[in-house]
């Protein structure tokens, strides 16, 4: 049988430990009060679907409790999605490809005819996170290559596959001053995403002018060069200031290599006695029928009364639209 005094003891510790429970607990039994309430005031019953009843824990110095979702986000230290770790699933979608362009080493060069194009790690990335398993495919090729509509890519010369996880650049050498065509084809279980390029390494085209352009003086002889469309037009002129005889003019558009090729053919005017005014002889072609970055232009003038002879010549950059 408990004596008073032991009773009065008990009694303190459970009463301390009341106020204790109530203090620790204070505001999830406040909560829990509050949704009761309102739900009695609006008639529903507290069943499943529209009771949240919050759990009561033991309080604690190092413990925090958290409420409310926390749908697409970070909180405190997380680690943020990357690449090869994301909790939700899309289809890639490609940003714009980088790269840079850089002359050949000379021990792989050694007549300096060849040049590096090279992507980056960060060359290819995607608007939203993909997973680490999309592959990341590179092809390299002519103007013949070709991209299908599932994906995959025709009379690719080089191709290279890695994926999202894995890609850390690629270099790939070329003929400089010749375009490379290169697709980029992401594709993972939830779609495809691609780029194209046109691209190339100028070393004699890399100070060629832009179209429209001139070459030499037009108040002499010259050669202009407009572009209308992906037709390119060379237009050489000769100002005549005397009637003369025997004037030959033509014009040819060949490509920067060594043995050229023609890209534009040769035009020649022939005029037994010309009149004294501006002579003109023209030659074009079509962007698309060429794989250079530039060509080179020429023009030669001969003319026997008054006595001259003449030649205007330089590179063009060819637009690859």
């Amino acid at each position: 049988m408990k004596t008073p005094k032991n009773s009065i003891r008990h009694f303190d510790r459970l009463q301390r430990r009341t106020i204790q429970f109530v203090r620790w607990n204070l505001p999830v039994l406040v909560l829990t009060s509050l949704s009761l309430f309102f739900l009695k005031c609006e008639g529903t019953s507290p069943d499943a679907k529209t009771l949240l009843v919050p759990l009561l824990v033991s309080a604690d110095s190092t413990t925090s409790t958290a409420f409310g979702g926390n749908q697409g986000g970070q909180t405190g230290n997380g680690t943020p999605i990357a690449v090869d770790d994301t909790p939700q699933t899309f289809a890639p979608t490609l940003n714009d490809i980088t790269y840079i362009t850089n002359d050949a080493n000379p021990a792989d060069d050694p007549y300096s005819t060849k040049g590096l194009l090279q992507f980056q790690k960060t060359s290819v990335s995607f608007k939203k996170p993909v997973p680490s398993n999309t592959t990341i495919t590179l092809y390299f090729g002519k103007k013949n290559m070709e991209l299908q509509p599932d994906g995959t890519v025709t009379n690719a010369l080089v191709t290279l596959n890695r994926t999202a996880a894995t890609f850390s650049g690629y270099t790939y050498l070329t003929e400089a001053d010749k375009k490379v065509k290169v697709y980029v084809v992401a594709k993972n279980e939830f779609g495809i995403s691609t780029k194209q390029l046109t691209i190339g390494h100028p070393r004699i085209c890399a100070d060629a002018p832009k179209l429209p352009a001139t070459i030499g003086d037009c108040n002499d002889h010259c050669i202009e060069a407009t572009k209308t469309g992906s037709i390119v037009e060379l237009n050489a002129k000769y100002k005549l200031p005397i009637q003369g005889t025997s004037l030959n003019l033509d014009i040819v558009g060949v490509s920067p290599k060594s043995l050229p090729e023609y890209i534009a053919p040769s035009q020649n005017l022939v005029i037994p006695v010309p009149n004294a005014g501006i002579h003109t002889i023209k030659t074009s072609f079509n962007i698309y029928d060429t794989e250079f970055l530039c060509t080179k232009v020429t023009s030669f003038l001969t003319i026997s009364n008054p006595m001259k002879f003449t030649i205007a010549n330089g590179y063009l950059s060819i637009p690859n639209d």
